[in-house]
């Protein structure tokens, strides 16, 4: 009886500068980035959340941070949510990359993505907050949509985003979301309460 709410880290450095990269440190979110976790963290607040889980990309953890805090739960790291592998193409602006697929590229491919959300969607029970990126989430919530890559390019997951996966019952709830409706509230504390009672 698992749900996985996956969140995309706020605005970081490498949104501003146009650049992707994959390093675990360096390029922190800005002001707005903070802002916008801070507003996400205050949506999920009535959420009653067993775990929350970052990638341990450092613009991914300082949003997991910001929510935790306002959450109150203790964040923990978890490499497998991390952010894409992009080859020798890291740390490059997005206008220098080629227009090629991942493969030419020699970037993760799009099944790894899948592969390593299928290995974490199998271990969550109750409710999850996953903090990650962009292509990652999109990839996740695609296996639940039947989506190949291109099929679902034109998911759209902005930054400090909330799309929820009702794991048990194969079923996405919302897509890149800034607010969570009555209906998907009460599905989750309807799903922690039916497993570890009404307690937060």
């Amino acid at each position: 009886m698992g749900i996985a709410i996956l969140v995309r880290h706020g605005e970081s450095e490498t949104n501003v500068r146009n650049i992707i990269s994959a390093d675990y440190t360096g390029y922190p979110l800005t002001q707005e980035g903070r802002n916008q976790a801070r507003k996400a963290a205050l949506e999920l607040s009535p959420i009653r959340v067993n775990f929350i889980a970052t990638s341990p990309v450092q613009r991914a953890r300082e949003t997991a941070g910001i929510i935790a805090s306002t959450i109150g739960i203790s964040e923990f790291v978890e490499p497998r949510i991390v952010e894409s592998g992009m080859g020798r193409f890291n740390n490059t602006p997005l206008h220098q990359i080629p227009k090629l697929s991942r493969k030419e590229l020699g970037m993760e491919t799009w099944e790894s993505h899948q592969k390593r959300f299928r290995e974490v969607f199998s271990e969550v029970e109750g409710n999850w907050i996953l903090v990650s990126h962009e292509f990652p989430i999109r990839a996740a919530i695609s296996m639940y949509l039947g989506l190949d890559e291109l099929e679902s390019y034109g998911l759209k997951i902005r930054n400090a985003t909330i799309s929820v996966i009702d794991i048990e019952k194969e079923e996405v709830l919302c897509i890149g979301s800034k607010f969570l409706s009555y209906r998907v509230k009460t599905v989750l504390n309807a799903n922690h309460d039916a497993i570890f009672g009404a307690q937060k």
